[in-house]
Parts: structure tokens; sequence; C-alpha cells
């Protein structure tokens, strides 16, 4: 009989650790054994021979060692009698990035992308909208998916970043739908219960303007859409997009607006200087009088802006939540940050992706200050 390999030694060795904690049933436990046998299933059929290349290349931390060294940390960990991802929530098994918070009495609903650990989203589709609700930010009960892919639709391939707003009785869910050319328009599926949800039948509801290079037929920008209902009734959508310079294209993040949350009129793109390589998951609130927009600065962190206008005049307020190691690539930096009011207190969202696809929510305390500017406190956990 052959001698095993030091890497199936390993392997079998920490699926033997590993396997007492998958008696367990509570979610901190449950949560962390299912990110250890996803890592070590993918070292396992990488190790084999599998391929880590989606459609448009090689991503960070798609390697045997760095999946094995996750899975050995998280079991010695569990061990120890600690919980490493204790304060980060996903679906057990799923990677967890753009998302969206809605309360309905007293219970706080979680729309979210169920993306894939140990495989960027070229190579596994992220193709349905997850839904988990609490009561407090801490205990999480995971309901089934709310919307999907579909054959024939527009979101043909994949479907993203889900955000919610609320008129007259309906939930208004608007996502990201994604065709086999990665070309991204906003789609429309509504609610009154936030469980079964209708897909409006003329998606997509929105595409950028003439000032956008966007085409069916190639990958274009429109995502990261969410919607915020001023004080007057009109609703404003807010996405990521980009926008014609001198240079060809940048990042800008689009605006439009509607009275009656499905027809849209263009209000443009707006672009912030700060930003080099991508602006998403924009995301507005009125507070104090003032609109306020916390959006990802690709390759830095979470940032934010004010303007006294909904539509224009955003003035930067610098780094919110800024990644203070250097990112493998841009998008492992903090990331879809929403901010929203529960019980009483102020909370942002975040979600940092770490190399090999592994991403959490994390939810931090916020506060604001006398000079408009807000303040991240501790974690939720």
């Amino acid at each position: 009989m052959a001698e095993m390999s030091p890497f199936l030694k390993e392997y079998y060795g920490l699926k033997s650790k590993i396997a007492p904690f998958e008696l367990r049933r509570d979610f901190e436990t449950v949560k962390t054994v299912s990110v250890v046998n996803v890592l070590l299933e993918r070292a396992y059929n990488v190790n084999a021979g599998a391929s880590t290349h989606g459609r448009f290349g090689f991503g960070p931390g798609h390697t045997v060692e760095n999946y094995m060294s996750r899975a050995r940390a998280y079991t010695e960990a569990l061990i120890r009698g600690e919980y490493p991802l204790k304060g980060r929530f996903t679906e057990p098994g799923t990677a967890l990035v753009d998302h969206s918070f809605i309360e309905r009495d007293g219970v706080m609903h979680l729309f979210y992308n169920r993306g894939y650990i140990g495989y960027e989203w070229d190579t596994m589709p992220v193709n349905t909208v997850g839904h988990a609700i609490t009561e407090d930010l801490l205990n999480w009960r995971i309901e089934p998916p709310v919307v999907s892919v579909e054959s024939g639709a527009f979101e043909n391939y994949q479907v993203w970043s889900p955000g919610v707003a609320f008129r007259d009785g309906v939930y208004y869910m608007y996502y990201t739908g994604v065709n086999v050319n990665v070309a991204q328009a906003i789609c429309l599926a509504t609610s009154t219960d936030l469980y079964s949800w209708k897909k409006h039948e003329n998606n997509p509801v929105l595409k950028p303007g003439p000032w956008c290079p966007w085409g069916e037929d190639h990958w274009s920008d429109c995502r990261d859409s969410m919607v915020f209902v001023d004080d007057d009734g009109t609703a404003y959508m807010y996405y990521c997009t980009s926008k014609y310079n001198e240079a060809g294209a940048g990042p800008a993040v689009g605006v439009a607006s509607s009275s009656d949350m499905i027809n849209w009129r263009d209000e443009g793109a707006y672009t912030f200087d700060i930003c080099d390589t991508a602006l998403e998951s924009p995301f507005v609130l009125k507070h104090g009088g003032k609109y306020y927009m916390f959006y990802t600065n690709c390759n830095h962190g979470t940032a934010y802006a004010v303007s006294d206008s909904p539509v224009n005049g955003w003035r930067s307020l610098g780094m919110l939540i800024p990644w203070t190691v250097p990112p493998l690539c841009p998008a492992n930096v903090p990331s879809c940050a929403e901010v929203f009011e529960f019980k009483g207190k102020w909370y942002v969202s975040s979600c940092l992706r770490e190399p090999g696809c592994e991403q959490y929510l994390e939810i931090f305390g916020l506060s604001w200050q006398p000079d408009g500017t807000v303040k991240v406190t501790g974690r939720v956990e």
C-alpha cells in the first residue's frame, strides 16, 4: 500500500478532529464546522487538480495552503473552547456578501447574496437571494431563499445585491440581474409579507443613462442598488455604475428618482475623486436634515459623504471603516455598509472578504456626532 501523502494525512486528521463538533447544535459551532468542511473539501479538490480559475482570472487566496491553514486555525480554536467566527454571521456553508436590512414588527429581516466559500463568483454563480431574521442582531434564524436566477429572463446568470424598501404596505426588493455576458441591470420583486416575492413583469426596471457605456452584449456596470424614500414621498435609487470620462470610463454612483417605485427618471451619475478602482454598494439615508451616502471605496474600505440634496452636491467625509492592511485585491476590504436604527440604537454593517472568498456579515454600533460626522463603536457579538 502506498504511503499517504502529507496533505492527505493532515486532511484526514482535521476531518477526525472536527467530527465530534458536528454532533453539536448551537449555531456558532454549526457555522464554524460548516466553514471548516467547505475549506477542507475545496483544498482536497484543488490538491487533486481542480482549477481555481474562473471566467475572468484568478482571485487571491485560492490555494491549498490558504484553505488548509484557515481550516486548521478554526478547528484548533474549537478544540480550545473558542468560537473563532463569533460576531461574524453567515448562513452555514456560504459566503455572505451584499445585503439589506428591513424591520417588521420588531423583527429584523436580512436579505443577502448567497456566495460560495472557496469560489469566486465567476466560478460558482451566485444564483439565489438568502433570507434570515433576528430579534437581537445576535441570534439568527435562516429562512428559505426568496429570489433566484431564471432561465429566459434577463437575470439568466446571477442575482446580486438585494435592496429592500417599504412604501404603502408593499415591500420592494431591487436586486441586480446579471445576464450571461455580465451585463447588469436593476430588477424588481415585491411582497407584502417579506416571504413570498413576485418578480415585476417588465424587468429590468432600470438601466443606466447614455452617460454610461452600457450594453447587454458585454460586461456593463449597473448593480448594488438601494432605494431611499424622502419625506415628500419621492423615491431615489442609487447604484454602482460607470460613467464616461476623459480616460474612457470610471466608477460612479448612478441616481434615479420615482414617484411610484416602478418607473424611474435618470438623474445622472456622481463620482468621487477618492475612488481609484470601483465605487460600490451606495447606501443613502437622511439624518438631521442632511443626506448621507455610505459606500465601498474599493481598495480602501467603507467611506461616506454628506449633501444637502439627495441627487448631487456630495462632500466626502473620508473613510469610515478603513482596511489597515493592504488588501490582496480591491474587493478584500470592509464593504457593503448599511446604516440602520433598530430598537432605539444605530448600527452600521460591514462585510470583509478574506482571501479564498470567506465573507461574513459584521454589525457595529454607530453614533452620530454633533459636527455631523459619525463614529463606529464596538462590534455586536
